[in-house]
């Protein structure tokens, strides 16, 4: 009975890593076609069931069915740094951030203005805080919280490391304290998933943990910005409350899909609540992304942390082929090769602890 149960949890921990991987992926690909519409969707908790239904590529990058964009990109980076050094790594990981940007076709601000300032030689602990003042302190984009799944695989069961490593990825190129404690409470929700099967309730209930804890480390690691990370998370918190409504309002004065696309907050509400409300991840997909706005982004960030809670078999085996298809005929070249949504899958979830 116990190698059976043994055998079964690493069937389910397979399963669970992949899921999250590809969920983001697969999210991805399906949300570049509508990226950055404006599109009329039924209001919450009614779920869209189209028009955009399939992955068919396209979009104001016109990607092939199936391609992935920064968003997979920048988390395949984060992946074979875990996979290589088998713990995070931040001078690695921000080298392979600056290394990926002249192959970029689609890249946030905030993201390109952190590492212009890391090729042109200013210090890892310096340019996105930099990049975050010269903002007055006004800019959380989504741009962190869209890759850092990989490190809540990688390290689902070291809940320090693993908290220190969201922080830190984040602060690469998101030094805002609403992006740093997101990700720190995203791969939170994903590594509870890891041991078994969990209610969606159980991912919210560990997000909710995480951010006292994540606060209480972050205040520590900088004093001097201790108001705005009491803040960022009591902002964060609410996000997380909404998210278990039927109504998360997300099409209100304060947050809105489409005014405020690319906003983390905006993704990490409607993520988890995607989570706690739809019954399948293509029911989560095709609604997250049928919203329009930052549909990629929301589709790769909500795709992870279902794909998380379900596991691979839950994602359209159709979809999964097309991602882990897409270029694959064409020549080498580095989005083939080494932006490819098959190298995420090369992170070992127990490889680093």
């Amino acid at each position: 009975m116990a190698e059976n149960e043994n055998e079964g949890g690493a069937q389910w921990r397979r399963a669970w890593a992949r899921g999250t991987l590809l969920g983001l992926a697969v999210g991805d690909a399906f949300g570049t076609t509508l990226e950055f519409e404006v599109r009329e969707a039924p209001p919450f908790p009614t779920l869209a069931t189209g028009p955009h239904t399939d992955m068919v590529g396209g979009g104001p990058f016109n990607v092939a069915p199936g391609q992935v964009t920064d968003d997979t990109q920048m988390a395949s980076c984060l992946a074979l740094s875990l996979k290589e050094h088998g713990r995070f790594n931040a001078p690695d990981v921000a080298q392979r951030y600056v290394a990926w940007v002249p192959h970029a076709f689609d890249i946030g601000n905030l993201t390109h203005a952190s590492l212009s300032m890391l090729a042109r030689g200013v210090s890892l602990g310096d340019a996105a805080r930099r990049a975050w003042i010269q903002s007055e302190r006004r800019t959380a984009g989504n741009g962190s919280l869209m890759r850092t799944a990989p490190i809540g695989v990688a390290l689902a069961e070291n809940a320090d490391s693993r908290r220190l490593a969201a922080l830190a990825d984040s602060a690469i190129t998101h030094f805002d304290p609403r992006c740093r404690l997101a990700c720190a409470a995203f791969d939170a929700a994903i590594a509870r998933a890891a041991s078994g099967p969990v209610e969606p309730s159980v991912m919210l209930d560990a997000a909710r943990e995480e951010l006292e804890e994540a606060t209480r480390t972050l205040i520590n690691l900088t004093p001097t910005d201790g108001l705005d990370v009491e803040r960022a998370r009591v902002a964060l918190a609410s996000d997380l409350d909404f998210a278990s409504r039927e109504d998360p309002d997300l099409y209100g004065p304060d947050l809105h899909l489409h005014r405020h696309q690319g906003f983390v907050r905006v993704a990490f509400r409607l993520a988890f609540w995607e989570l706690l409300h739809a019954p399948t991840f293509e029911a989560a997909l095709v609604d997250a992304v049928n919203r329009g706005g930052d549909a990629d982004t929301n589709g790769a960030i909500t795709g992870a942390l279902v794909g998380a809670r379900l596991g691979e078999e839950a994602i359209p085996a159709a979809w999964r082929a097309r991602v882990l298809d897409a270029l694959m005929e064409g020549p080498p070249g580095p989005l083939r090769d080494l932006y490819h949504p098959r190298r995420l899958l090369e992170l070992d979830p127990d490889q680093a602890r």
